[in-house]
């Protein structure tokens, strides 16, 4: 693989934010969560004959969200170099810690947002407006997946802003 589209570096900047920061252990039910739910419910709608329809109106709003995850990126590029510039590059600056992790994370849901609407454009080029259940299984797997890790990047945001604030949670 062209180290130019490598993803692998991505996904491991991604598992490294299911670390404990206390004494960097895997948290195993963090990880059982973010890929275990996903998979349950991805096996779930093979098992129960689901068909996922509206393949059209699904690679829609992955192009938008997408897009929006591109500029959340380029949001993050400026606040990092702020907080780096504020509190240094040492461990000790939270700001730049949770810019870090709040990077690898969009760049992981974007990296699911483009496989996503990568296999969907495809169906849609075919002319499919409904896929089978073994293809709805696995498109189940990827938007439970993404959504769980949209919802982690939404509380990182939060921790985010109340650090910037100084504000305890």
């Amino acid at each position: 693989m062209s180290s130019m589209i490598d993803v692998i570096p991505i996904v491991k900047d991604h598992l490294k934010t299911l670390r404990s920061h206390r004494d960097n252990r895997i948290l195993w039910k963090q990880v059982a969560f973010f890929y275990g739910t996903p998979l349950a419910l991805g096996a779930l709608s093979v098992w129960l004959s689901w068909k996922i329809s509206g393949v059209g109106n699904i690679l829609a709003a992955f192009a938008i969200l997408a897009g929006l995850l591109f500029n959340l990126l380029v949001l993050l590029f400026d606040i990092a170099s702020k907080a780096a510039q504020a509190g240094g590059l040492g461990d000790d600056n939270t700001r730049l810690k949770l810019a870090k992790q709040l990077q690898a994370n969009v760049t992981y849901a974007l990296l699911l947002a483009l496989l996503c609407s990568g296999i969907l454009g495809v169906a849609s080029g075919m002319g499919m407006e409904k896929v089978n259940r073994w293809l709805s299984g696995v498109l189940m797997i990827f938007l439970a997946h993404f959504s769980l890790t949209l919802l982690m990047i939404v509380r990182r945001i939060r921790s985010a802003f109340l650090s910037s604030l100084n504000i305890q949670t």
